[in-house]
């Protein structure tokens, strides 16, 4: 019973109107039921929808257990009950997390709270509270995949799957490499939404942003816009997945809404959630695969190594393709191994890769090859502009000064070799032939130059 207490001037309001009650219980947003000892359903009120579509007359006079999706749930139904009856007056049992099947047999989640009010002349009954699914019920779900190392895919369509509940209630995909780093898969696989390969604020992400948020399509390019219009979605955001020591992602989370304008905080949160568990996965992967591939990695840097390097591009000339090679070389490494030593040297080696890490597409393979040489396999057929974007910003990230420890900074540099376009069926040793002796060209003109090798 809602209590009137009298207001400063000792004045008391007026009762509620006739139905208030009815009304406030029918307005709640969960499911009220009041149980009789054996689990039947003796009264129920708020978002009966909830429950599967169901009506008032569905549920009154049938025992709740029947709601569930197997016989095991239905045991945990039935001892839920028991137990909130043993239990003293008021005191109150759960949370539980049900599933319950909905009218179509899409089976749904719930949280049930209950308390005993058995007592209760006006009830004498068992009162469940049951909240309505959200994206945080299957949150568990995906964490609960991630110890049981399901792949990654089955965990993104887990999440995929979450993020269409409240708060959020958008339709979401992960972009992330393929096999081989060769181009960019979605998971869940949802072809009939809008992406890449048209550019986007996906595009942000790979460049480093940790979020994007469009918040009308006007803020978007005229073939991205076109393609949202045509399957209802009016803004999007996106979000960096795993970002690495270099602030790289390895993943970006799409979030696509039917409407526009700026997110809640509340879906942002639950949003942010989905990527901290999308970044776990990948993390939890990702030592999973080093322990595999602990053969192809350089021990100093963490990068691929020579042989890595080496089966990627024969399997790129495999396939009939004409690979995109930048050959690096660190302009002034000598002289610090010679003036301040060798880990000196290591320091600058290990800030250098990271630095490359951080201005490489998701696709391209870099690798060290040795000693003060990388070497960058650029996937996708990129084009003569996108490989000179590439250098500049290698060049650009190279020429700030490096930290070799204890307040100490060196100068080096870069010089870059790139073999494109070489014709179809070029071997692989000619190719990083071509590659090197372009880079000598390019050192020959000083620091910090590139230059292209030539085509015979």
């Amino acid at each position: 019973m809602l209590r009137r207490e009298a207001s400063a001037d000792g004045v008391v309001p007026p009762p509620p109107p006739s139905g208030f009650f009815q009304g406030l219980l029918d307005s709640l947003p969960a499911l009220l039921m009041v149980l009789d000892a054996g689990g039947t359903v003796r009264y129920a009120a708020g978002q009966l929808d909830r429950l599967g579509q169901r009506s008032y007359a569905d549920l009154v006079g049938s025992p709740v257990a029947d709601f569930v999706a197997t016989p095991e749930e239905r045991v945990l139904v039935e001892e839920l009950v028991t137990i909130t009856g043993r239990r003293a007056q008021g005191e109150m049992v759960g949370p539980v997390r049900l599933p319950y099947l909905d009218v179509d047999g899409t089976v749904r989640l719930t949280e049930a709270w209950a308390v005993n009010r058995s007592k209760d002349p006006g009830m004498s009954g068992i009162v469940v509270i049951l909240l309505p699914e959200s994206a945080y019920d299957l949150f568990d779900q995906a964490l609960t995949a991630i110890v049981k190392d399901v792949s990654l895919d089955e965990t993104f369509e887990t999440l995929g799957g979450a993020l269409r509940q409240v708060p959020v209630t958008r339709e979401c995909y992960f972009l992330r490499p393929g096999q081989d780093d060769r181009g960019l898969v979605r998971s869940p696989d949802r072809s009939d939404m809008p992406g890449p390969p048209t550019p986007g604020p996906w595009d942000e992400i790979w460049a480093g942003a940790a979020s994007v948020e469009c918040e009308s399509l006007s803020q978007l390019s005229s073939a991205l816009r076109e393609q949202a219009r045509e399957t209802g979605f009016a803004s999007v955001a996106c979000f960096a997945v795993h970002r690495g020591l270099e602030g790289r992602a390895d993943a970006c989370l799409v979030a696509w809404s039917r409407e526009e304008g700026r997110m809640t905080p509340f879906a942002r949160l639950a949003l942010e959630r989905a990527v901290l568990i999308a970044s776990l996965a990948m993390s939890h992967r990702s030592e999973d695969d080093e322990l595999k591939d602990a053969a192809l990695r350089d021990a100093l840097t963490g990068l691929g190594n020579r042989r890595s390097f080496f089966q990627a591009l024969e399997a790129v000339v495999a396939l009939g393709e004409q690979p995109a090679i930048l050959y690096i070389d660190l302009d002034g490494f000598k002289a610090v191994n010679d003036k301040l030593g060798h880990l000196a040297g290591d320091a600058v080696l290990r800030v250098a890769a990271r630095r490359l890490a951080s201005v490489m597409r998701p696709t391209d393979d870099l690798a060290r090859l040795g000693g003060d040489e990388f070497a960058v396999l650029c996937n996708g057929s990129p084009s003569r502009e996108q490989m000179v974007m590439i250098a500049e910003r290698v060049v650009e990230q190279l020429s700030r000064p490096l930290s070799v420890g204890d307040g100490e900074t060196v100068d080096v540099g870069a010089s870059i070799g790139i073999a494109h376009e070489l014709p179809v069926g070029t071997p692989v040793d000619t190719i990083l032939g071509r590659a090197d002796h372009a880079l000598f060209e390019a050192k020959g003109k000083g620091r910090g130059q590139w230059t292209f090798a030539t085509v015979e």
